[in-house]
């Protein structure tokens, strides 16, 4: 692979990444905390399924690991942000330092991503048959409403 097409590829991946970053501080995802927002959306879950006192341990408890994750990317994000202008403001793109910011980043979330799926596994486990296949229905039309298809299609 050409020189170019390294410096273009590395620097369209840091567009992405602090791109994704100021959005999310910027717009923070519906402009609340995120403890608010987990916070809300464990509610709706709550009323939504109907979960009983066990199934409701483990929401929040899931709902802790992930606003725990959520915390620790959002205070490196300034850093985060101050390394990317950094980047972007040299003659010439330090692709080592770029890849290095990426996989630290990459590195983070896979060593929290076991806790998570734990309590996701958890939580799931603890779900009756019927609040399983009312959850598979709103993930459903949830991941089709943002990739931009109706029910009619």
């Amino acid at each position: 692979m050409k020189r170019t097409t390294k410096i273009l590829i590395a620097t369209a991946m840091i567009a992405g990444i602090s791109g994704g970053v100021f959005a999310y501080g910027k717009h923070n995802h519906w402009g609340i905390s995120a403890e608010d927002k987990v916070e809300f959306i464990t509610e709706r879950v709550t009323r939504k399924l109907n979960l009983n006192d066990i199934q409701q341990g483990n929401l929040n408890a899931l709902a802790r690991d992930i606003l725990a994750l959520m915390n620790e990317m959002h205070a490196s994000r300034e850093t985060h942000i101050t390394q990317i202008e950094t980047m972007l403001a040299e003659p010439v793109l330090d692709q080592a330092k770029a890849l290095n910011l990426i996989q630290a980043k990459t590195s983070h979330i896979a060593n929290k991503a076991p806790t998570v799926i734990a309590s996701v596994a958890t939580f799931l486990d603890s779900l009756n048959l019927e609040q399983k296949a009312q959850l598979q229905q709103f993930v459903s039309n949830r991941m089709h409403h943002r990739h931009g298809h109706s029910e009619h299609d």
